[in-house]
């Protein structure tokens, strides 16, 4: 337990005492007997159980000191002294029975009045903690947005294994507030606006944090009725407030529209159409990789899913920045790029099939489009496939200014038709940083 936590424990534990040997002093309705309550009305003994209820239930918590060390545990408290009420009318009521009812009365007052005393003595003693980590793996930089209002105190207790820059903002004017470069930071700290204030932990390296950040409430409602302060990552510009960089992705659509062509069968190229097919591919500078869609069909008409390869990897793109998830990774067929390639996989037909080469040369290309054999030409064995049905595939194209796909359909009778879709894939750094919403803490 830290030095805040413990400071407050010793408080509230002192201050329950008080109360507790306080209400023992006054008058005990655990102690009154039944039988003196024959002669009240039906309401009236039904509100005197009720009040002996709330009081077993409310010196229960008392009798745990550590229920007056959080706000929960007081608003409990709280709660139930409200519902120590006892009104009566004396008529209708025998003496014995009227005595009761005015000593419970008088009880009720007392604790009304030692507990609405004891309440408030706190604001000045009590603090309330928003965030609480112990041995927490601090690997990047880490934000604990905390609201605070004029004349509330600021606590903070951060121990760190080696220095790190410590740094408090306020949010909304944007303004550095304090900044340390320590492996301890405990101090009390007051506040002069009303705002959104953000502790900033910059480690620089890996390691353990230990972190208690709170407030010292300057009033009742503060201390009981916590604003918590939810966060939202949205994309910003180099440079905005607290903005930080994570390797992106940037995709361009290599055609305006997909490139369709029909493959002939064997048989039917010897008198029209041709078997084979190439189609060039630009790739801008600084792209990594090719993503492209092949859907292959024995039906002409089969155009269903045309034009929307390039739109649902960027709409995927965008989920999986907003959940956080790692947007780039260089390894090949790993994180984004295997991600995105599992999107929307065309449905594949058992008989449509097709061979497709990869040439990094013009001139290769250009025997493959006169009819040589691939066996005699060279291409690129890693990512050329053989019968291939629809699929979605990537090929790597760094130092390449152009790639060349070359398709042809080995099959005797039958005519393939074929739809291409490509976008090529460059690392960009993108930047983001937190929207800010104030919301009561359940």
């Amino acid at each position: 337990m830290n030095s805040y936590s413990s400071t407050f424990s010793r408080r509230g534990i002192f201050y329950t005492a008080i109360l507790i040997v306080a209400l023992f002093g006054a008058l005990c309705l655990a102690s009154c007997g039944k039988s003196k309550t024959q002669g009240m009305p039906d309401e009236t003994y039904q509100q005197y159980l009720a009040v002996n209820e709330a009081y077993a239930q409310l010196q229960q918590k008392l009798n745990d000191p550590m229920q007056c060390a959080t706000a929960q545990g007081l608003q409990e408290i709280i709660q139930l002294n409200q519902q120590l009420v006892f009104d009566y009318n004396p008529a209708d009521m025998d003496s014995a029975a009227l005595a009761e009812c005015n000593k419970t009365k008088q009880t009720v007052d007392t604790v009304h009045a030692l507990i609405e005393q004891f309440i408030q003595d706190l604001p000045d003693n009590a603090p309330v903690f928003m965030y609480a980590e112990e041995d927490a793996l601090l690997e990047k930089e880490k934000i604990y947005p905390i609201y605070l209002e004029k004349d509330d105190k600021l606590l903070i207790d951060i121990e760190l294994e080696q220095k790190s820059d410590i740094r408090i903002y306020n949010a909304q004017s944007k303004k550095l507030f304090k900044s340390y470069c320590a492996k301890q930071v405990n101090e009390t700290i007051p506040v002069p606006f009303k705002a959104i204030y953000v502790v900033h932990i910059i480690p620089r390296t890996t390691q353990y944090v230990t972190a208690t950040i709170g407030y010292y409430a300057h009033n009742l409602d503060r201390l009981l009725y916590r604003k918590k302060v939810e966060t939202e990552i949205v994309s910003c510009n180099k440079g905005d407030f607290l903005a930080y960089s994570v390797k992106g992705v940037k995709m361009q659509p290599s055609f305006e529209e997909p490139r369709k062509f029909t493959l002939r069968g064997q048989l039917k190229a010897m008198f029209a159409g041709s078997d084979r097919a190439i189609v060039s591919i630009p790739v801008p500078a600084g792209a990594t990789d090719l993503l492209y869609q092949l859907r292959i069909s024995t039906n002409e008409r089969d155009v269903s899913s045309d034009g929307n390869f390039n739109r649902n990897m960027e709409l995927k793109y965008n989920e999986i920045k907003v959940l956080g998830l790692p947007v780039y990774e260089s390894h090949r067929g790993a994180g984004i790029i295997s991600t995105l390639l599992g999107i929307d996989t065309p449905v594949r037909e058992e008989d449509a099939y097709i061979n497709m080469y990869v040439f990094n040369s013009a001139a290769e290309a250009k025997k493959f489009q006169d009819g040589k054999l691939p066996s005699n030409l060279k291409y690129d064995i890693n990512y050329s496939t053989m019968g291939t049905q629809s699929c979605n595939g990537r090929i790597p194209t760094k130092g390449k200014s152009t790639i060349y796909l070359g398709f042809l359909n080995e099959r005797v009778r039958f005519n393939n038709y074929v739809w291409l879709e490509a976008s090529t894939l460059a690392p960009q750094t993108e930047y983001f940083n937190y929207k800010y919403t104030i919301k009561d803490a359940q």
